[in-house]
């Protein structure tokens, strides 16, 4: 009885978690059914525990518990709440196998994958990977759950248990692949470029126009602003926001867009500069395309992608996020020569400052 009150404990720093999720599920349109997925790991953590026996202890598993421990509960310096909520279901499943033994917790990871997919920004993260649309997103995921109910129903058929060593060389290999994936996005700090928007930008006309208040609402603790430029037929649309001390209004333009019914069709970094660069979206809303820039800066740096803006993000400085976009008529090669245009015209416009002001 003992050792179930104490797994029974390890689900606290989940239950922590619990103001976040609601919050997500809320909020964003790609997280608001992944609470399904904590439904679904609780009937496959009963199924799994099923007619199980409850081991010796081992404390091998502290290798790994003490780390999800730190992590879940240092939320506060690393700001990923996404991260605390993942660790938060290793803590479960460290605690099974430290208490009930490994063979036990090999009876219930299926669940415990079950329970990461409900991880808030899993479905971006997986429309991000395959350059798929919510939707297809929604169903790898589902898919993945019912997978993990028949690996249950085979552990207990063919009583398979995973080796130790195969389960985090395993592990290791994909956190390492992802990592080497992104590693250009996270580590690249080019020059700082905080452009200035005025009315004439090298023959550019443009005007200020008034957020809504979804937007505003949005960017709560951020000020944010909005123009519009054009020159012949070209026709720009530009985001600046200064960010404020919450991390967490901003978010990768690609999941903002996804999440206003764009489909993203491609996303990559474009250098523009050995030492500047973007991450550039095509982006299509029924017969409307797009393409979009996006880069984010600092008066030390800037870095195309939202994961390097983490990296650096200080909430004790000015950070700042761009997003200009221009409409597809024909391809989007001639769409990317109008915003290489009009970044070269922001470079050399002599209207670099410190940017937005409150």
């Amino acid at each position: 009885m003992t050792k179930i009150i104490l797994m029974l404990c390890s689900v606290i720093p989940l239950v922590l978690q619990t103001p976040y999720l609601i919050s997500a599920w809320r909020s964003s349109r790609l997280d608001q059914w992944d609470w399904i997925y904590y439904l679904l790991a609780l009937a496959a953590m009963l199924w799994a525990f099923s007619k199980e026996k409850i081991g010796k202890y081992d404390w091998q598993a502290c290798f790994l518990l003490i780390p999800m421990i730190v992590l879940t509960f240092t939320q506060a310096f690393h700001h990923v709440n996404a991260l605390a909520v993942a660790s938060s279901v290793g803590c479960i499943f460290a605690a099974v196998w430290a208490i009930g033994s490994w063979r036990l917790a090999c009876r219930i990871l299926p669940a415990a994958v079950i329970l990461l997919m409900g991880t808030p920004s899993s479905s971006y993260a997986v429309s991000l990977l395959f350059m798929a649309p919510v939707w297809l997103a929604w169903l790898t995921k589902f898919a993945l759950a019912m997978i993990c109910f028949v690996w249950i129903w085979l552990n207990k058929r063919f009583d398979l248990q995973i080796r130790k060593g195969t389960l985090f060389f395993t592990a290791a290999v994909a956190i390492c692949s992802l990592l080497l994936m992104h590693s250009k996005e996270i580590y690249f700090a080019g020059r700082s470029f905080i452009p200035e928007f005025n009315s004439n930008i090298k023959g550019y006309w443009g005007r200020s126009i008034d957020p809504d208040e979804n937007t505003k609402r949005f960017f709560a603790t951020s000020t944010v602003k909005q123009f519009r430029y054009a020159q012949n037929d070209v026709d720009i649309s530009v985001l600046a926001v200064k960010c404020g001390s919450d991390i967490h209004e901003i978010h990768p333009a690609s999941h903002c867009l996804r999440t206003s019914y764009w489909t993203v069709h491609s996303e990559r970094t474009l250098y523009l500069l050995s030492d500047l660069a973007v991450t550039e979206i095509e982006a299509q809303k029924g017969p409307n395309r797009m393409l979009v820039w996006v880069w984010y800066s600092s008066n030390d740096f800037s870095t195309p992608g939202f994961l390097g803006f983490r990296r650096h993000f200080r909430s004790s400085r000015d950070h700042y996020t761009y997003q200009i976009s221009v409409p597809i008529y024909k391809n989007a090669g001639q769409s990317r020569i109008a915003l290489r245009q009009f970044v070269h015209s922001l470079l050399h416009s002599g209207n670099q400052t410190k940017g937005i002001t409150k």
